[in-house]
């Protein structure tokens, strides 16, 4: 049995889509548990008209508490062997749950399951597959990574699926690999990728379960303008820079100045706004993780790219 684990703060109207999805799944053997995390109350009443549903249960929030916070408190509450996140702006494929359950019997092993997924923009309408260029790059077809295996397409290409919606997580793995780190906006889930690999085989699947929707609203977008992204990134890539199972790559400081160069790019954007003293505890932060020329090399290579790839929804790709 999958719970649909479903994290709500606002976006009524997105919400509405969302819960449109899941009642419109081909398999009916699901349940949806949705964890407001103290949202409005137009968002609360929508919630509450879903209850008459006996496969619906919610648990509300007293007060905001962040995405990763409330998702640690929602797998407390969810009874089933595996969840299924999905977020309150996206929807799931109609054969979601079906897919994902052919995929629990054909890989009896694994607890953890990533899959690609389609790009809509906030009207619906579907967008440049920019996952399945990055998926292209490693794992053309579905594929099981052995515990650890994981970890050089985590730093070469990054946290891979780069959105946690249609990721199927067996309940024990948090035992295993601990929670979400709470505290963290914007790259919690590459983070708890790199502990949860090392536990269990990995399954990418090509199989789309879910539509992803970009908007100027999302989270991701908001900490790319906050600057937030910054430390969070250059901690996981200090980790993966020095764990052992990943030192006899050569190339790992190029592909970790792959992901720098966005960060310096931001954070020289950001200088004016910012002020010369953080934009110096910045660069210093990536000249120790990574190296600042290293960096400035990267991101003085990928201009040419940039210009070529401005003003499309295609993606700066890592190097190969």
């Amino acid at each position: 049995m999958i719970t649909i684990i479903l994290p709500v703060y606002g976006r009524s109207a997105l919400l509405k889509a969302a819960l449109s999805s899941v009642y419109a799944q081909t398999d009916p053997d699901w349940r949806l548990h949705i964890a407001d995390d103290g949202s409005d109350l137009e968002t609360a009443a929508l919630i509450a008209e879903q209850l008459h549903d006996k496969r619906v249960s919610c648990a509300r929030r007293e007060h905001n508490i962040g995405l990763f916070a409330n998702l640690n408190q929602a797998t407390l509450e969810v009874k089933t062997p595996w969840q299924l996140i999905l977020c309150s702006d996206d929807e799931l494929t109609p054969d979601a749950i079906r897919t994902l359950k052919r995929k629990i019997h054909d890989y009896p092993d694994t607890r953890l399951i990533l899959s690609s997924y389609e790009s809509i923009d906030v009207n619906g309408h579907l967008r440049y597959d920019v996952n399945s260029k990055f998926y292209d790059r490693f794992v053309p077809e579905t594929k099981c990574f052995l515990p650890g295996d994981l970890l050089e397409p985590l730093l070469r290409y990054g946290s891979i699926n780069g959105n946690i919606t249609g990721l199927l997580i067996h309940q024990t793995l948090f035992a295993d690999a601990g929670p979400w780190r709470s505290e963290w906006t914007q790259a919690a889930d590459w983070e708890w990728l790199i502990r949860a690999c090392l536990q269990t085989p990995s399954l990418i699947s090509r199989d789309p379960v879910a539509r992803v929707r970009v908007h100027q609203g999302q989270l991701s977008v908001s900490n790319q303008k906050s600057q937030r992204e910054l430390l969070e990134t250059l901690e996981i890539l200090r980790v993966l820079l020095n764990h052992p199972l990943l030192t006899q790559f050569s190339e790992r400081f190029r592909w970790a100045s792959h992901h720098g160069q966005f960060q310096l790019w931001n954070t020289l954007k950001a200088s004016p706004r910012i002020g010369i003293r953080q934009t110096l505890s910045q660069l210093l932060a990536i000249h120790r993780t990574i190296g600042l020329r290293r960096t400035t090399y990267a991101l003085i290579r990928s201009f040419p790219a940039r210009l070529r790839l401005r003003g499309t929804e295609k993606p700066l790709l890592p190097p190969i």
